[in-house]
């Protein structure tokens, strides 16, 4: 993936942190499959950050016969505002529990990973699925709510792909159907002003990652398709040059994040269909930005000696700076 200078990633804080705590945390959510691992992060001490794209309206070219004076010209950009949204939590463990001489693991390091785990969850859910209207008004607004409301969010009705029910269903996939899959998928890139992936990260569920490779199959050819390595040696699968991930499950560890249930018409229900959503990743597409790096303190014994605490907080926010940033194809058959 392709990051500019003056971003990082938690790759980075899990690397290159001079804090222990930060590096042992970082690591921990890249290994839980956080979203957050795939998005390049600025630094920028606000709560509230500004914008500007250009949803029409750029400048306009003059051509000039020889000797002529120049015309000046302007574009009128779209202004937009983004929030940071802030996660903090105390994990308090007993003293007695730290210093008993019997436990087996680091009774501390073990509440510190089931907090870590749940946070994936919960940040992978909203990334999705979050809205302001009946969701967490704490937490980010979610690509699909995004996607859905364009004019407020910056996202062009083109990039709300409907795949027209392409079945690839087992019973159901062909040598056509699995061409016009590809077609779809390649519109999907084209929208988010990528048609090669590079930058890209392709989001869809387990059963839509072993349908695609069944697809591919029927076809006899890769087209595309292909299994990497990253930096810490973990199985990595692309399409082009698109990263494919599983954002996996909500907290309940029972219900997919991104659904094989979805109606035809991309809303959660009880059919058979389901969605892959696309998000180019840079600071001229769709990036975020943190107040400050993650901060996990240990804090000591407090109570009066009583119980050791760790406190992690982070602010950070998204901001889509192009209205071909992020997309959705729906209304995919898988059974």
């Amino acid at each position: 993936m392709t990051i500019n200078a003056g971003t990082v990633t938690l790759a980075d804080y899990a690397l290159l942190s001079n804090s222990p705590l930060v590096q042992a945390v970082t690591y921990s959510l890249i290994l839980y499959s956080n979203i957050m691992q795939d998005v390049p992060i600025t630094d920028k001490k606000t709560l509230i950050s500004n914008g500007v794209r250009f949803e029409g309206n750029l400048p306009t070219v003059n051509w000039s016969q020889l000797n002529a004076e120049g015309v000046t010209t302007k574009g009128t950009p779209t202004p937009y505002q983004e929030n940071a949204y802030i996660i903090r939590n105390y994990i308090d463990v007993d003293k007695f529990l730290v210093e008993d001489e019997n436990q087996l693991v680091d009774p501390r390091a073990t509440m510190a990973d089931a907090w870590l785990k749940a946070y994936t969850y919960e940040m992978n859910f909203r990334f999705f699925k979050n809205d302001h209207v009946t969701g967490n008004v704490n937490a980010p607004v979610g690509l699909r709510f995004r996607i859905d409301n364009g004019g407020t969010f910056g996202v062009r009705p083109e990039n709300k792909i409907d795949a027209g029910g392409v079945d690839l269903s087992h019973s159901g996939i062909s040598t056509a159907s699995a061409n016009s899959f590809l077609e779809y998928l390649d519109q999907l890139l084209w929208s988010v002003d990528s048609p090669d992936g590079t930058g890209v990260v392709l989001y869809m569920n387990e059963v839509m990652q072993r349908r695609f490779a069944y697809a591919l199959r029927q076809l006899g050819t890769n087209g595309g398709f292909s299994i990497m390595q990253d930096q810490f040696n973990r199985t990595v699968t692309m399409y082009k040059g698109a990263v494919l991930r599983d954002p996996g499950y909500q907290s309940d560890q029972a219900t997919r994040i991104i659904t094989t249930t979805e109606a035809a018409g991309g809303a959660d229900g009880s059919s058979t269909f389901t969605s892959i959503y696309a998000v180019n990743y840079s600071t001229d597409h769709f990036f975020a930005w943190e107040f400050e790096p993650p901060n996990v303190q240990d804090m000591g014994l407090i109570y009066n000696g009583a119980i050791y605490r760790t406190l992690i907080d982070w602010a950070v926010g998204f901001m889509n700076a192009s209205t071909r940033s992020i997309g959705r194809l729906y209304d995919i058959k898988l059974s």
